[in-house]
């Protein structure tokens, strides 16, 4: 590692075991891109691939500010990060950010005294303000930031994050600070890949979910002609043949997918999108496949229509099956979502779902099923399950210990798996048997690719 000094060092912490490709952490780019564009120096740590000493390389680097994001699933890695960046430099500030970050901002301060700062929403200009105040000394008030959770006189405060409207205004992601390589591929097609994001929110407010509490006030598009260069920018400097979209939900806007599509037409890339199934009919279909969507991804979660009304998912099962009927008509493959343990689902009604997935998977190139519901702070289910006496009131996500039957149901990352009464592990262990035997998840090749993927990670 260089030994060159740098006003901000970003981290990245690494997930204990992956189940998914590595890609470049986007949020941390994109800060890194105007936090270059306002003359500060960068050096960006993605930890999953990292092979140095964080401290040595810390403190050879020497920092004025550190920041530090990731998820619920990665928390304890970006608390880790935090215990070693004041261990390498005591007096340099530690700020903390992201979805996390963002919903567990008082609970994070009060158990992990090494982050001194909490940057809540966007982070971007909110962060940029920080380090113009550490590193430039600047005059305004330090405590007036938007999106800033602190401690102060024995007290944690929150101030409220600002909205940033017009996407446009972002600078491309700083993709030239990462030295480690991503490799990343289109399911399916085995063709080397990127991503990119094309928007910010959701158009829907599913339970599950804290995309549209974490972006809120709808759906942000950025134009079509700034995504452009972004686009010929990795062609240059990779050799890619597809693209994965990774928006909340691609087709919010029809106008917008309209101008992507055309612009997109000219590479000649194979591409997939996440699409709700209100958003998009034949037409639109036909238009995307024509410009290269070749794979979209759509959230059915279950059949139960009583289900889908709790979840807030305003979509129907008849609405799916259209487009999955689309799809085999336009030859674009499709991976629909379920999840086994809905609030209040018994396990008939898991069964129910199973039968459905049995009956119709010729119509489904790809079934992502997801045993028990996940709990994520800032959703509307973590809400619920505290009214229900299902997390306790003195729950901790700093402190939580996930019990070992996480692993039997695949959860990896010391998240909340939704117990209740009826529908236990041993019903959830059934259901993976069932899956696994009628061969309705992925198959074992997908298995084999992800042990040997981590097994290269480990031993560098």
């Amino acid at each position: 590692m260089s030994e060159s000094h740098f006003d901000t060092v970003l981290i990245y912490p690494k997930e204990s075991l992956s189940i998914f490709e590595n890609i470049i952490p986007l949020g941390l780019a994109t800060i890194a891109a105007v936090l270059e564009g306002n003359g500060f120096s960068v050096k960006i740590v993605d930890l999953t691939l990292y092979r140095g000493n964080l401290i040595k390389d810390l403190q050879a680097w020497q920092p004025s500010v550190i920041g530090i994001s990731g998820t619920t699933v990665t928390r304890k890695g970006s608390f880790k990060a935090a215990r070693l960046s004041k261990k390498a430099l005591p007096e340099t500030t530690v700020v903390y950010g992201g979805v996390h970050a963002t919903f567990a901002a008082e609970d994070t301060l009060e158990n992990i005294p090494e982050i001194d700062y909490i940057i809540k929403g966007e982070g971007e200009y909110s962060f940029l303000e920080l380090c113009q105040h550490i590193i430039n000394r600047g005059s305004e008030d330090i405590f007036s930031i938007s999106g800033l959770s602190y401690r102060r006189d024995g007290q944690i405060f929150h101030n409220k994050p600002a909205r940033i409207n017009d996407l446009n205004k972002l600078p491309q992601p700083a993709r030239h600070l990462f030295d480690e390589k991503y490799g990343l591929k289109l399911d399916f097609y085995d063709l080397d890949a990127d991503f990119i994001m094309t928007s910010r929110g959701c158009p829907a407010a599913c339970t599950f979910c804290s995309a549209s509490k974490m972006f809120p006030g709808g759906v942000r598009l950025r134009s079509a002609e700034l995504i452009r260069p972004e686009i010929v920018n990795l062609l240059e400097n990779k050799d890619i043949k597809a693209l994965k979209i990774f928006d909340s939900t691609f087709t919010a806007n029809r106008e917008h997918v309209l101008d992507f599509c055309q612009m997109i037409s000219e590479f000649d890339l194979k591409w997939e999108c996440e699409v709700r199934a209100d958003t998009v009919d034949k037409e639109l279909l036909t238009i995307m496949r024509d410009a290269g969507c070749c794979y979209i991804d759509v959230g059915m979660e279950t059949v139960d229509p009583v289900l889908l009304t709790n979840l807030h998912k305003n979509v129907d099962v008849e609405q799916l099956e259209q487009v999955l009927l689309w799809c085999r008509e336009l030859v674009i493959k499709a991976k629909v979502f379920f999840i086994f343990g809905h609030p209040g689902q018994s396990f008939s009604s898991c069964m129910k779902d199973l039968d459905y997935i049995k009956k119709n998977r010729k119509k489904i190139d790809y079934i992502a099923a997801s045993i028990g519901m996940r709990i994520y702070p800032g959703t509307r289910i973590e809400t619920d399950a505290r009214k229900m006496g299902l997390i306790r009131d003195n729950f901790s996500w700093a402190r939580y210990k996930a019990p070992f039957s996480n692993y039997l149901m695949f959860e990896f990352g010391d998240v909340m798996v939704l117990r209740q009464k009826g529908l236990t592990t041993i019903h959830f262990l059934m259901l993976i048997i069932l899956l696994v035997f009628n061969r309705l998840i992925a198959p074992f090749s997908y298995y084999r690719k992800i042990v040997i993927y981590n097994l290269q990670k480990l031993l560098g």
